[in-house]
């Protein structure tokens, strides 16, 4: 449940569309390169180690260069990747008492620069995970490994500190924010600091390609990586073009100068669908557009105040009018692959309801409009990313909604690279509310984000929100390791976080694909990574 740097365009359902060109020898368009796949994204990488960034298209090109203990598949069910299978209670990998996981790793893997991957490797990235000194993001699952060994080259085995059945979803798999791969244990021995480490400019992986250049806030170039363990890719080359307007990429697009877009804008998707030779199509992703809350602040902390701008918001024309009508309505904060997802009800527009709650719950309208009770005003700030227009005319549109039901809002923006560091507003707990887009969970338990002993920096709970019964809900859901038995407990959890309106998704994201029809084996799961399988793609 952490931010993402560029994924601000939603989706109403799948769909794809293609428009029809002339193709060539082979079935190939005439502009295409054969083998070499063209990308183009918005903005340059700021780091190529992803134990130290947050941006999604450092995750992205993680997939390409390195592997994974466990993957998802497009279907969403998680397989080995590393590992030769995932470990269940079923298959002995899940100790009885769920504190001891065994990884089985893959023989013959090797590692790009020609040395051999073993178990001293998944040792190695761990301590680089837990290391205080590293500014490693994303500790979740890693912390709470209590001893890690190797009996033998091949085999993992990792006690934990207390039972946690979400451990095998984080523990070195791209399925959420902060997904990290495996590293290489010969290069992190030679480090001197791993905070400026070889690693951060020239990646060297287990995956389907090796990194050969990176031209900053121009070009990243990968190549095959024959000896890839799953079998020689397909593709010869990937270049990643930085292009960073969005209407050049999709002119750069038409003129067939790239065949894959990362993160197309939702204000070019009707443009998309018209380029001839061009598949445009939604995918599943579990992420959410979301309004936050600082349970903390006078007025938020009143749970009718939130009900209320659940009910004052106008979700239809954010996903109309911004979204540009391929947003969905949110049904749960919890993503549809988790155990215990149910589709709740979405939240109305009712702005009558939400003024009447108000009134009940002693919220009265000052000579300016402004609500007030005990001397608290219901006047606020929302935080939003610089330069994101999806982002200010979201704010846009609820400074008018919440206007309406006795509420102010002014609108602040912050530098991406601030608003998120532990110094910036939402960490610090210096803001009100704020917009952004954000991948949930893989699995159900979030209760680092949401459980009155996990505020920040002890935990994630940035919404300085407590209630006893989803601590409760929470504790008993990582209490066993039978999935049904811990379906039951989210599935209550999750009604009662929409209920209490811990936060407000605004609406659902679906995965928006633009790429050449030429593009073959293309395929996404719904997760924080989606590229599972670019060892089969080719064009």
């Amino acid at each position: 449940m952490r931010r993402l740097t560029i994924a601000l365009l939603g989706a109403a359902a799948l769909s794809s569309c293609t428009r029809v060109a002339p193709t060539g020898a082979n079935g190939r368009h005439a502009w295409t390169i054969p083998h070499v796949l063209r990308i183009a994204d918005i903005s340059d990488p700021d780091h190529l180690n992803p134990y130290l960034s947050e941006m999604d298209e450092v995750y992205d090109l993680s997939s390409l260069v390195y592997s994974y203990l466990v993957i998802a598949d497009a279907q969403g069910r998680l397989v080995g990747d590393l590992a030769t299978a995932v470990p269940t209670r079923r298959n002995g990998g899940v100790s009885a008492d769920g504190l001891t996981y065994v990884y089985h790793l893959r023989r013959g893997v090797l590692w790009q620069d020609g040395a051999r991957f073993t178990a001293r490797d998944v040792i190695a990235s761990w301590r680089a995970v837990v290391d205080p000194h590293n500014d490693t993001l994303f500790r979740e699952g890693y912390d709470r490994v209590v001893s890690i060994a190797a009996p033998d080259r091949y085999t993992v085995v990792v006690h934990l500190r207390t039972r946690d059945p979400a451990f095998v979803s984080q523990f070195f798999a791209p399925l959420q924010e902060g997904g990290k791969p495996i590293l290489p244990a010969h290069v992190l021995d030679r480090e001197t600091s791993f905070n400026r480490s070889p690693l951060d400019t020239h990646p060297i992986g287990t995956g389907p390609f090796r990194f050969v250049r990176w031209v900053r806030d121009s070009e990243i170039d990968l190549e095959r990586f024959d000896r890839y363990f799953k079998g020689r890719p397909r593709l010869a080359r990937i270049e990643l073009h930085i292009i960073p307007d969005d209407q050049t990429i999709a002119t750069e697009l038409r003129l067939h100068h790239v065949d894959l877009v990362v993160s197309p804008s939702a204000a070019l998707w009707e443009t998309y669908r018209s380029l001839p030779g061009v598949v445009t199509a939604l995918r599943p992703w579990n992420a959410q557009m979301v309004l936050v809350f600082n349970s903390g602040k006078p007025g938020l902390h009143d749970a009718s105040v939130r009900r209320a701008i659940a009910l004052a918001v106008n979700y239809t024309a954010i996903i109309d009018k911004i979204a540009h009508g391929i947003g969905e309505p949110a049904r749960n904060t919890l993503p549809p692959t988790a155990i215990g997802y149910v589709a709740l009800a979405p939240h109305r527009y009712d702005p009558a309801q939400a003024n009447r709650l108000l009134r009940r719950a002693g919220w009265t309208r000052a000579a300016d409009g402004v609500r007030a009770r005990g001397g608290v005003r219901l006047s606020f700030t929302v935080a939003v990313i610089e330069g994101s227009s999806t982002l200010t005319d979201i704010a846009l549109e609820l400074q008018q909604d919440l206007k309406a039901v006795g509420i102010a809002l002014a609108i602040k923006a912050y530098p991406y690279d601030a608003i998120f560091t532990p110094q910036g507003p939402i960490d610090s707990g210096a803001y009100d509310m704020a917009i952004y887009s954000t991948t949930l969970q893989w699995d159900p338990d979030v209760h680092v984000y949401v459980g009155c002993n996990e505020w920040y920096p002890r935990g994630q709970n940035v919404y300085r929100y407590c209630d006893a019964q989803l601590d409760r809900l929470e504790r008993e859901g990582l209490a066993s390791d039978d999935p049904s038995t811990r379906a039951a407990y989210y599935r209550r959890a999750s009604r009662l976080m929409w209920r209490t309106v811990l936060y407000l998704p605004l609406y659902e994201l679906r995965r928006p694909i633009v790429r050449s029809a030429a593009l073959r084996g293309f395929s996404t799961n719904a997760s924080a990574t989606p590229w599972w399988n670019a060892w089969q793609w080719d064009i």
